[in-house]
């Protein structure tokens, strides 16, 4: 293993072919970012784009996504029940309402 690889933590290493078309756009990011004087390698593209793909996928625990979808749940169970009290609220007014009308 190079100096390189252990400076940068990365340890596992993966070949990954592309299409001409797939090619040409990550070099286009690439020519877009150095116009911009962000200066990055093509591995760092990739790497962004691995990592912007995994926090989107909800069934991979502690993604963002994962996180979303379960905050999601338990906001609709706690909307469910807030409807619930509010409904017996409004009975308990209504029947209030009667006794003193009464």
């Amino acid at each position: 293993m190079s100096k390189h690889k252990k400076r940068d933590g990365y340890s596992e290493r993966l070949s990954v072919s592309f299409t001409a078309e797939q090619m040409r756009r990550l070099e286009e990011i690439l020519r877009v970012r150095a116009r911009q004087g962000e200066m990055q390698h093509k591995t760092d593209v990739i790497r962004d784009a691995v990592n912007l793909y995994l926090s989107h996928q909800d069934d991979i625990p502690g993604t963002r996504a994962a996180i979303t979808r379960k905050l999601e749940g338990r906001l609709d169970a706690v909307e469910e029940q807030l409807q619930r009290q509010n409904d017996l609220l409004e009975k308990m007014v209504g029947f209030f309402r009667k006794r003193r009308e009464a």
